[in-house]
């Protein structure tokens, strides 16, 4: 009975041992999959010291028994990237991110528009999920509101993008298309001196470089708009929110005013870990149409007009002089 018992109890060591043994397995290629992508993808890898940070990954987790344990070793290794712009978003987060606002209770972005002493504003706010028939309701709202603004017949535009924080850059674009002079006006350049230029045609096709990205369903696109046009940035703009306004860099007609943008001006491409979580990664900075690359942490884009008054008196009167004057 004893010896049954002694085997028993090294049988059930053993299998002990053996599931310690696959889980330490399965969160040490949670940690080297996530590496790679890393390596593979960042902006920064030419950079980075691989060797050493692949060894000191492994070593840090050693001691973690879950995946769920990896989560702040990997948003701690995001940090080694040092874009200032990747990130990690944990199973639950991504369910919400992809639910939409609506299915989540937040408020879905309202675009505001009216006109003034014969100058039309719209306002575009970030929007930030991953609900692809929201994308389609964000854009075409926006349509709508260019389409009252314009059978008024404004003189001028105003596109408000000072409390623009970012958020997903393919709807923006999207809307933000009839207000753009040409195609390529916006790209990103990896780490290995690769260009992409965003194209968006009238069946609501986005191309990057080649790749068709994304087609949104699109009621009408409106006409392009040919009037002047004054862009307000912030330094809340950011991240997409930048995007949007180097889009307009270089073009005629258009000025930008308010202050330095948060300077986030880099492009985050989503990976799916095997737990349904998302490594956020910086693969490219922003380029505008002449290949002006917007590679510095924090320095963000220089508006043309530089405004001491902030506020949103400052802003519309500076805007509205601009464009009654042209």
């Amino acid at each position: 009975m004893k010896r049954f018992y002694f085997l028993m109890t090294g049988f059930l060591i053993l299998i002990h041992i053996n599931a310690n043994a696959q889980k330490t397995d399965s969160v040490r290629n949670y940690v080297i999959s996530a590496l790679d992508l890393m390596k593979a993808k960042s902006v920064n890898k030419h950079r980075i010291n691989w060797d050493s940070l692949y060894t000191d990954s492994r070593k840090n987790a050693e001691n973690l028994y879950t995946v769920r344990d990896t989560y702040p070793l990997i948003k701690d290794i995001l940090g080694a990237l040092k874009d200032a712009h990747s990130n990690f978003f944990p199973p639950e987060m991504v369910q919400a991110y992809t639910l939409g606002y609506r299915a989540t209770g937040q408020e879905f972005p309202v675009i505001e528009a009216r006109i003034e002493n014969q100058i039309a504003y719209i306002k575009l706010p970030g929007i930030a999920c991953y609900h692809f028939a929201e994308w389609d309701e964000f854009v075409n709202t926006f349509y709508q509101k260019i389409e009252e603004l314009n059978a008024q017949k404004p003189k001028g535009w105003i596109l408000d993008l000072r409390d623009n924080g970012g958020g997903m850059f393919y709807p923006m674009l999207a809307a933000l298309s009839p207000m753009l002079d040409k195609q390529n006006a916006i790209g990103t350049v990896d780490a290995d001196g690769e260009y992409s230029f965003f194209e968006y045609d009238q069946d609501g096709n986005l191309f990057e470089g080649k790749q068709l990205v994304h087609h949104f369903n699109v009621k009408k696109v409106p006409q392009r708009i040919r009037k002047p046009i004054v862009v307000m940035v912030s330094k809340k703009t950011s991240s997409s929110g930048e995007f949007c306004t180097v889009a307009f860099a270089g073009q005629k007609n258009t000025t930008v005013i308010g202050q330095n943008t948060m300077g986030l001006t880099s492009g985050n491409q989503e990976y799916k870990l095997s737990d349904g979580a998302f490594l956020v990664l910086t693969t490219g900075n922003i380029v505008d149409r002449t290949k002006k690359e917007y590679s510095k942490v924090g320095q963000g884009f220089s508006p043309q007009v530089q405004l001491k008054d902030l506020s949103d008196a400052g802003y519309i009167n500076t805007a509205t002089t601009i464009l009654l004057k042209k």
